[in-house]
Formats: structure tokens, C-alpha cells, sequence
């Protein structure tokens, strides 16, 4: 077979065709994954510069939660993109007087803790290393957060379902008539015990006076 050359030829192509198909897909899933790189270090280094204007106090806040979240979105990063969604809707969420109240953690305070972690979060996505801890502040808002809204919106939270507890069977109780019956028992038992065995004393005795008399009668005799 492999001495014709037209197979050879053919063989060759359907090579070359797979290895050129090959190439084209690893050199455009490359430049697709650089270009999604680009766009996060981009995101990253405008989300540095919107978080440190909103921690200094010179930006709307309104356009800035906006659009520090639209940015978000387009994070590949999953961690980076969940930590940093996390961080702008507390500060949407930040100067409500519940999540003050049931947190212990002040708007100012808030606002500054979160937006450092921010920055801390993002420098450490640009760098490539691993995420650091979330600070105990936004923990304790992170724990309120649900409660805290739903008060804010009048919606008290419901209270926890009472424990059922399981049927318990009832026992019979022991009452008085059981035992008077038995005792009833008892005494006619023992009245018809003593009235039959009187009269077999009367009969014993009665049939032993004549043979004392016949004895006594045949000794005069003799």
C-alpha cells in the first residue's frame, strides 16, 4: 500500500489538514484567552480606581455602585468576581440603620473596611496569588444581611416551626371495680368452702353415734 504514491500524497494531505486544524484552534483559543485577560486587568485596574475614589468620598455613589457592578460582571476570575460582588452590594447595603444595628459596625467603618478589601482583593487577582481572609466587619454584615433587609422592607423574619411531638398511647388505668370483684369472688368462694364442708361434719357425726350405740348393745348382751 504504501508503495503507491498516491496514497502517500493522500495521507500526507489528510496530515497536513489535521495538524493546520489543530494549530488554528490552539492559536485562537490563545488569543481568546488573552484578550479575556486584557479585559480583567483592565476591569481590575478601573474597579483600584473607582474603590479608592469611593473610599476618599469623591465620587457619586450611585454611578459608582453602577457601574463597579456592570464591571464585576465581566470578571473571569469566579472567586474574584463572588468576593467583589459581595463587597458592592454591602456598600448599596452599608448605611442602612438595621445593618448598623444588627451588625455593631458603623456606616464609616463599613465603607472603609470594605473598600480596603476590595483593593486587597483585586492587587492580589492582578498578581496572581491567593485571595485574602475576609475581615470580621464584613463577616458580621455578611451574617445580618438578610435579616437586616427584612426588616428594612417591614417583612419580619418567621419564627423557627415548634417541634411535633409524637402521640404518646394511652394506659389503662386500674380502677376500683377489678378489685371488688375479685374480692366478691373471694368471700363467696370462701362462704360456699365453709357451707359444704358443715354439713359433711353433721353426717359424720351422725353416722358414728349408731355404730357406738350397736357396739355397746352387743357387749350387754354377751
Amino acid at each position: 500500500m504504501f508503495e503507491n504514491t498516491a496514497v502517500l500524497v493522500l495521507l500526507g494531505a489528510g496530515i497536513s489538514l489535521v495538524t493546520s486544524a489543530v494549530v488554528t484552534a490552539l492559536h485562537a483559543r490563545q488569543i481568546r484567552r488573552a484578550e479575556l485577560r486584557s479585559g480583567t486587568r483592565s476591569s481590575a485596574r478601573s474597579l483600584t480606581s473607582a474603590f479608592i475614589a469611593e473610599r476618599d468620598g469623591n465620587g457619586d455613589k450611585i454611578e459608582f455602585l453602577r457601574d463597579a457592578e456592570l464591571t464585576v460582571m465581566s470578571m473571569t476570575d469566579r472567586k474574584t468576581r463572588e468576593r467583589l460582588t459581595a463587597v458592592v452590594r454591602l456598600l448599596r447595603e452599608h448605611e442602612l440603620p438595621e445593618v448598623e444595628q444588627l451588625s455593631g459596625v458603623g456606616s464609616g467603618t463599613a465603607k472603609r473596611v470594605l473598600c480596603d478589601h476590595a483593593l486587597d482583593v483585586l492587587g492580589a487577582h492582578l498578581r496572581a496569588e491567593r485571595l485574602p481572609e475576609v475581615p470580621s466587619a464584613m463577616r458580621k454584615m455578611l451574617s445580618v444581611e438578610e435579616e437586616a433587609l427584612s426588616i428594612h422592607s417591614g417583612e419580619m423574619p418567621k419564627p423557627a416551626a415548634p417541634i411535633e411531638k409524637s402521640s404518646v398511647t394511652a394506659r389503662p388505668r386500674h380502677t376500683g371495680s377489678t378489685p371488688a370483684k375479685s374480692t366478691t369472688a373471694r368471700k363467696t368462694t370462701t362462704k360456699t368452702t365453709k357451707g359444704g364442708a358443715k354439713p359433711s361434719g353433721k353426717t359424720g357425726g351422725r353416722t358414728s353415734t349408731p355404730a357406738s350405740t350397736e357396739k355397746e348393745s352387743a357387749f350387754w348382751d354377751d
